[in-house]
C-alpha cells in the first residue's frame, strides 16, 4: 500500500479476516483476544505498514497509557528488584512506563511528578524520597491522579501502597541472634528519615524487649546504607569496650560492608561475630561466608504496586488498598553461636 495514504482499521480488518473491534483490542492490549488471533492480527498490521496513532486514542480516552514511576534510589539492587516487578506488571498489560531515578533527591522528584501531569498519565508508582513531605503526595491526590506509594509511605497520607513488613524482618533477624546465644546486639544503619528505617528499628528494639535485653544506645549505628558505611560500623563497633557479638543490618549492602570491616581487623564473620542483613539481593548466597539475610520479596511488590494501581484507575473511589508482604528468614553461615568471652582478639586496622 503507498506510504503516503493512511491505513485504517476497516482495511485491517478486512485484511485479517476479523472484524474493527478485534483490531482495536488488539491495538489496545486486550487479555481478551485470544493469543493465535492478536498474533495474526499484528503480523497483518506489521505486513500493511500501520503506525498506531497513540496520541489520537489518548485523547479520545481523557486519559494516556503511561504510568510514572519514580524511584528513590537505582544504585540499591533492591529498589532495581521492585522496579523490575513493576515493570513486568506493567507491560503485561500494555501499560508505557515513564521511569525516574530521583537518587534521593525531592527536587528532582518534584520535577519528574509535576512533569508526569503536564502527559495526563494513567497513575504514579512513587518510592518516596528521604525528606518526602505529606504535602508532596497529597498535591498528586488533588490534582486526581492515582498514586500507589511503594516500598516506603510518607505517615499521614490516606494512598494506596504495597510494601514488606519491615517491622517483623527486622523482629525476626535479632530473634534469630537471640536464639543463637548473641546478648549484645547491634543495628547497623539506623535511619529514622524514612517510614521503612523507623519500622526496622522499632522492630529490632521489640524482640530486644521480648528477650529481656536492654537496647544500648551505643549499638545503634546511624549510617547510610552503603558497604562503606558498614565497613567503617565495624570498625567503631568492635573498638568499644564492651563490643557486640553480633550485628544486625538495614540491608544487605551494609552486612557486605561489616563482614568486609570484620576481616580487616582479623575477624571471621559467622565465627567471632555473626552478621545479618534485611533484603536477600542475588549477591546475598555468594558471598563467603554466605549472608544469613530476610528475604524481601522484592519483585512481588513491584508486581502488587502495579496491580493495586490498575485496579485504582478503574476505580478511583473505591477503599484505600494496604498491601503488605511477609519477609522470611533465610539462615546461611554468617551467624553462629555467640563466641566465649575473651575469644576474640580484634587486631589493630593497618
Amino acid at each position: 500500500m503507498a506510504p503516503h495514504k493512511r491505513v485504517t482499521l476497516r482495511q485491517i480488518a478486512q485484511r485479517a479476516g476479523v472484524s474493527t473491534g478485534t483490531v482495536s483490542m488488539v491495538l489496545n492490549h486486550s487479555p481478551l483476544v485470544a493469543d493465535a488471533t492478536r498474533e495474526h492480527v499484528q503480523r497483518t498490521i506489521r505486513d500493511i505498514g500501520y503506525v498506531y496513532d497513540r496520541s489520537a486514542a489518548q485523547l479520545r480516552k481523557k486519559r494516556s497509557d503511561i504510568v510514572g514511576v519514580s524511584i528513590c534510589d537505582l544504585r540499591n539492587p533492591y529498589f532495581a528488584e521492585v522496579a523490575a516487578g513493576i515493570e513486568a506488571c506493567l507491560d503485561e498489560l500494555g501499560q508505557v512506563l515513564f521511569l525516574c531515578n530521583s537518587g534521593e533527591s525531592v527536587a528532582r522528584q518534584t520535577r519528574f511528578l509535576a512533569t508526569l501531569r503536564e502527559y495526563n498519565v494513567a497513575g504514579v508508582l512513587l518510592m518516596p524520597a528521604v525528606g518526602t513531605r505529606k504535602s508532596d503526595v497529597e498535591a498528586l491526590l488533588a490534582w486526581r491522579v492515582p498514586v500507589v506509594m511503594v516500598s516506603r509511605h510518607v505517615r499521614g497520607v490516606d494512598a494506596d501502597f504495597a510494601g514488606n513488613d519491615n517491622r517483623l524482618a527486622a523482629a525476626l533477624a535479632t530473634r534469630h541472634l537471640v536464639g543463637l546465644g548473641h546478648r549484645r546486639i547491634a543495628f547497623v544503619g539506623a535511619n529514622r528519615r524514612t517510614t521503612t528505617g523507623q519500622d526496622r528499628i522499632a522492630g529490632y528494639a521489640r524482640a530486644l524487649r521480648e528477650a529481656g535485653l536492654p537496647a544500648a544506645p551505643e549499638l545503634l549505628v546511624e549510617c547510610e546504607a552503603f558497604r562503606e558505611a558498614g565497613f567503617a560500623a565495624a570498625g567503631s563497633l568492635l573498638r568499644l569496650a564492651q563490643p557486640p557479638t553480633a550485628a544486625v543490618c538495614f540491608n544487605d549492602l551494609l552486612a557486605f560492608g561489616v563482614m568486609l570491616g570484620l576481616r580487616h581487623l582479623g575477624l571471621e564473620p559467622g565465627r567471632e561475630c555473626s552478621v545479618v542483613g534485611i533484603d536477600d539481593v542475588a549477591e546475598a548466597a555468594l558471598w563467603m561466608p554466605p549472608l544469613t539475610t530476610v528475604a524481601i520479596d522484592a519483585n512481588g511488590i513491584g508486581r502488587a504496586a502495579g496491580t493495586v494501581l490498575l485496579q485504582r484507575v478503574a476505580a478511583p473511589d473505591a477503599a484505600v488498598q494496604r498491601v503488605v508482604l511477609a519477609p522470611r528468614l533465610v539462615v546461611r553461615s554468617s551467624c553462629g553461636p555467640a563466641p566465649a568471652a575473651g575469644r576474640r582478639r580484634v587486631r589493630a586496622a593497618a
